[in-house]
């Protein structure tokens, strides 16, 4: 076959594997074609075709092929720039924080082009944010100017769009959330990107419009993101997929979606999504009072957390994880009050008691209804039986 010919083929299985994961219908036949492509020498020198084939092995869930590939294409010069951008997102899918970041901070000089450029800006603002440093994911967005690059019209506008939605929603702000997310879900269809394995706008917009009190909004987006996350088939996206809708969507399946959104999410090795799953599942199995459970899982969460260099998720779930583990508060009874529930306990009734501790009647009754109170009991019974528990 002739060298022309070669590098034909080599793009037209590029853009086919583009073309299948856009569509997000044959997640097999998707990476089938992208390592076609990429074994290819002369998809290997063009970076167009390169960045088509990784992104497919990326979002396609085949991350350790895709690193393999991208370690090898490294030092091209011609596909350099696109690499190591992918390269930070394989690292950011991967949990490791610190070589995202490593990576994507050279991306935003003024030398990168400006599409490389914007993404790596985007995706750095958004990681800082979903890690809590809001304040830092502000400034970064001020200083490389990445309101002026949306509002000019640049091409990665989903990506910057999906970013801004991140930092609304970790300044609190699940309103303006939910705009951004709609806008940039809207700028992707109409772009004739389906797969939410791409960008899963539509769960990030339904967890904002949850936040937001917008319930029915919330459970039409979810469930929407689920279908087209079956429709590809990969396993990240679908359990990414699952939790969300386990979140927003409370009818009566919560527990059972977000268990299988663990195992979806344990099988693709997909850390920061998994402490996401493992956070919502413990949280809720500590509302149904299995707190040996809630607790396994939370710390679960705490440690991915950890492991993925989020410590805003992380001290997240330690403060369920403590709230779950707090043993109930003993109401603070005065000596009185403990002395008379006691007596009450062993039988003695009112003017007994009176008598026996050289009190009025009337202050005996007046230190049971107060003691009462503080229990939540409303009889002898269950003055008995709280106390019990009280140890």
């Amino acid at each position: 076959m002739r060298h022309g010919d070669a590098a034909s083929g080599a793009v037209c299985a590029a853009e086919r594997a583009l073309r299948l994961l856009v569509a997000g219908r044959d997640w097999g036949g998707a990476v089938r074609c992208a390592e076609e492509a990429l074994e290819d020498e002369a998809c290997r020198s063009r970076e167009v075709c390169v960045a088509r084939a990784l992104s497919t092995l990326i979002y396609g869930g085949e991350l350790v092929a895709a690193d393999a590939h991208s370690l090898l294409n490294a030092d091209r010069p011609e596909v350099s720039g696109v690499v190591a951008l992918l390269q930070a997102r394989i690292a950011r899918l991967f949990g490791d924080v610190e070589r995202a970041h490593a990576l994507l901070e050279p991306l935003m000089s003024a030398d990168t082009p400006l599409e490389t450029r914007m993404v790596a800006v985007g995706w750095a603002v958004e990681l800082l944010a979903e890690c809590g440093d809001v304040d830092g994911a502000r400034a970064l967005a001020r200083e490389r100017r990445m309101d002026e690059a949306l509002d000019s019209g640049v091409g990665c506008r989903p990506v910057l769009l999906a970013t801004r939605g991140a930092v609304a929603m970790a300044e609190g702000r699940p309103g303006p959330a939910v705009t951004e997310y709609l806008t940039c879900g809207q700028d992707l269809i109409a772009r004739g990107v389906a797969n939410p394995a791409v960008m899963p706008w539509r769960s990030e917009a339904a967890l904002a419009a949850f936040a937001a009190g917008r319930d029915d909004l919330a459970v039409a987006l979810a469930r929407q993101e689920y279908e087209a996350a079956v429709l590809w088939g990969e396993s990240r996206t679908v359990g990414r997929a699952l939790c969300a809708l386990a979140v927003v969507d409370a009818d009566g399946h919560e527990l059972e979606r977000l268990r299988e959104a663990v195992q979806l999410l344990e099988l693709a090795q997909a850390w920061p999504e998994l402490g996401r799953a493992q956070h919502e599942l413990g949280v809720r199995l500590a509302a149904r009072g299995d707190v040996v459970a809630a607790r396994q899982r939370l710390q679960c969460a705490s440690s991915l957390a950890r492991r993925t260099g989020n410590p805003h998720r992380a001290q997240s779930a330690e403060r369920a994880l403590a709230a779950v583990a707090a043993p109930p508060r003993r109401p603070a009874l005065t000596r009185q009050q403990a002395r008379i529930a006691q007596l009450v306990v062993a039988g003695y009734s009112n003017r007994e008691i009176a008598t026996k501790l050289f009190l009025a009647l009337r202050t005996v009754e007046f230190h049971l209804s107060n003691t009462y109170e503080k229990l939540g009991v409303t009889g002898r019974d269950e003055l008995r039986a709280a106390l019990e528990q009280l140890g």
